[in-house]
């Protein structure tokens, strides 16, 4: 039966060889439109979420809690923030801040002095997400409870009240505590305006905010100066991010339903007193971006569609073409006593014979043909990076597509033997 099968394909091979390169072409294009379609989304999603919408996709947490639970609030939260991402890898950022503290008058102008104080507060920052431009960096709270606490302020509040490192100031406490007194160690700046940590920043890391009245800060202290009792305690805030690296869209419906869940039963927490404010935005950021992610896919499938009734067209008429051919051929067999079965078998034999190796090439060709989309398509040039491996989707549409083909070759072959 194989010298059969070679010289069946030796005899048509220019008819075979165009079917294969229809084959290989039609199996190779939806493999690739597979490939993009998925490393597209995924890369889309990643940079949505580590990206412009970074902020909405984090996760804040505010509560007022005693300093003696605090160890207890910080592994509510953790496992709160591990909850909410499903699983990812999670990063949680504290932010202790203290009550208001009036600014000296002197720092005022003359016409503002008839007003409202200028207000301010201390905060413990997390010092990975500023920059130093002047001075120092405070210490921690002096042993003498007279002595002036260290503290760094904002680049906009310096440059407005006019303050370098050496000055000091005298707060007035607005809660109706002791006046503390502080001296400015140095400057600092926020080292990105749109980091999600500055969610937990009353002022949002812009150092300067005007409603009814002005406040200044947050003013950097060390957080031994909040903990020693020297000024006024407030509430607590933690930002917690994850790392989306890893992440793709088939798990964007459980991250979604994880993060409302997790979000539910943190504001419920004892270990936060159980009123806890808790925002994040991830929910209606995944929900935005799978509309978005669904228009651009049905996109290609109206692509895809027209492509498959092309190739269709393509290769029913090459199958014709060589049924027609083969019809002496096919007689002269059966009338030597070759079963519809055994004629049927050689026809889907050579069908293998080309769909195996589209199927095969298809999916392996799908990583490059999407790289080369990309390019055509100027998405490299935003930065976008694929991840064009083959995965079991393109390997799934690449067999079943070929799979397609070798039916459409081998009906000629049944419709003949009926």
């Amino acid at each position: 039966m194989t010298g059969l099968l070679l010289l069946r394909l030796r005899a048509h091979r220019l008819l075979l060889t165009a079917a294969l390169l229809a084959v290989l072409l039609t199996t190779s294009v939806l493999a690739a439109l597979t490939a993009f379609s998925g490393s597209v989304g995924d890369a889309a999603l990643r940079g949505t979420l580590s990206g412009r919408a970074a902020a909405s996709a984090s996760l804040v947490v505010e509560a007022d809690v005693p300093r003696e639970r605090r160890d207890a609030a910080q592994r509510a939260v953790v496992r709160g923030a591990r909850e909410a991402f499903g699983g990812l890898p999670v990063t949680v950022r504290k932010l202790e801040r203290s009550g208001p503290y009036a600014l000296p008058r002197s720092l005022q102008s003359a016409d503002a002095r008839a007003g409202e104080p200028d207000l301010t507060h201390l905060a413990a920052l997390d010092r990975s997400r500023i920059r130093l431009v002047s001075g120092a960096l405070p210490g921690p709270a002096p042993a003498a409870r007279t002595a002036a606490v260290p503290v760094a302020l904002p680049e906009a509040a310096a440059e407005k009240l006019r303050l370098r490192p050496g000055a000091q100031v005298t707060l007035t406490d607005r809660l109706g505590g002791e006046p503390l007194r502080v001296r400015v160690t140095g400057v600092y700046r926020v080292a990105g305006s749109s980091d999600p940590y500055w969610q937990a920043d009353t002022l949002g890391g812009q150092g300067v905010r005007t409603v009814a009245f002005t406040t200044y800060g947050p003013l950097l202290a060390d957080t031994s100066v909040l903990a020693s009792g020297r000024a006024s305690e407030d509430s607590t805030g933690w930002v917690a991010t994850a790392d989306y690296r890893t992440f793709t869209t088939d798990g964007m419906g459980a991250l979604r339903a994880a993060a409302v869940r997790a979000a539910g039963a943190l504001r419920e927490d004892p270990a936060l007193g159980g009123d806890a404010d808790v925002r994040t935005g991830l929910p209606e950021v995944l929900d935005r971006t799978g509309r978005t992610l669904l228009v651009s896919r049905s996109t290609l499938l109206i692509v895809s569609v027209q492509l498959v009734l092309l190739a269709g067209y393509a290769l029913l008429l090459v199958a014709r073409l060589l049924g027609s051919e083969r019809a002496g051929e096919t007689e002269l067999l059966r009338a030597r006593g070759a079963s519809r079965g055994r004629i049927t078998g050689l026809a889907a034999l050579e069908a293998l014979l080309l769909a195996v190796p589209a199927a095969v090439c298809a999916a392996l060709l799908s990583g490059p043909l999407a790289r080369l989309l990309a390019r055509w398509s100027s998405l490299d040039r935003i930065g976008l990076r694929l991840d064009t491996a083959p995965s079991g989707g393109v390997w799934l549409v690449a067999a079943g597509v070929a799979a397609a083909c070798a039916a459409a070759v081998v009906a000629p072959a049944l419709a003949a033997t009926a």
